[in-house]
């Protein structure tokens, strides 16, 4: 694309019912991210027929798959438990995508159920409810106060060979291998896709985040960055990162 045009993310939306209709939403967070870092964001609804994808993701630069109260269907890693709040039109539309996009080297960014989207649709499964497999208890706060809820709750510890450590390094910072990160979400990767490569983990030894080598970008993490991304170091480097791919 030529260098004097932004790129345009498709950002995948939750389908909700909301006082009898049924609505695709997006939480404006992530699409105030992007546009904040130099994209143009457009939200991909669960109407999109796979057929047409190649016709839809030619607008496309980039995709985004942004955090949501949802839960993955457990059936969609060959899990037996039962999840209260699914969202099956969504899980189809993100799994599809998400597999066309790594065949087609699509950059990619992964924030929360997009994380755990991205983990499942190379193969890997998810925990539940983390608190209870030995790790932390890594559930947001019980309050309406978005600077509570959102604010730092532990670190990530970043991998010494991974690409995050190469971005930290580029941008001086202070300390290399470790940083801050908020913490909204009560299920995590159980077993990593073969694929995968982990890139930061919380100090209990949980994945936080990781990438897909020889892709031109595809990474998730389990926090929240798009919470005051331009006042977020990290937040920028990810955000900067994303936009960069999508623009070559």
């Amino acid at each position: 694309m030529s260098s004097t045009k932004k790129p345009v993310i498709g950002v995948v939306s939750c389908a909700k019912s909301l006082k009898g209709y049924d609505i695709q939403a997006v939480n404006e967070f992530y699409l105030k991210a992007i546009s904040d870092f130099g994209g143009v964001p457009i939200i991909l609804s669960a109407a999109i027929d796979v057929q047409d994808f190649e016709q839809v993701l030619a607008m496309c630069d980039g995709l985004l798959f942004p955090g949501s109260h949802s839960n993955v269907a457990p059936y969609r890693y060959q899990a037996t438990h039962t999840e209260s709040y699914m969202d099956e039109r969504r899980d189809e539309l993100s799994l599809s995508l998400l597999r066309y996009a790594v065949d087609n080297n699509l950059p990619c960014l992964g924030i929360c159920r997009g994380f755990q989207e991205m983990n499942v649709a190379l193969g890997g499964s998810l925990d539940p409810a983390v608190h209870k497999s030995g790790f932390d208890d890594h559930r947001e706060p019980s309050t309406e106060d978005f600077a509570v809820k959102y604010a730092a709750a532990h670190r990530v510890v970043v991998e010494s060979d991974g690409v995050f450590k190469t971005w930290l390094q580029q941008a001086h910072w202070p300390q290399s291998d470790a940083f801050e990160v908020n913490s909204l979400h009560n299920q995590g990767v159980k077993a990593l896709a073969p694929n995968l490569k982990v890139e930061a983990k919380a100090p209990d030894g949980l994945v936080e985040a990781f990438s897909l080598p020889l892709h031109k970008f595809f990474v998730g993490v389990q926090w929240h960055p798009e919470w005051k991304a331009k006042s977020n170091h990290f937040s920028q480097i990810l955000f900067k990162e994303f936009i960069l791919a999508a623009s070559l």
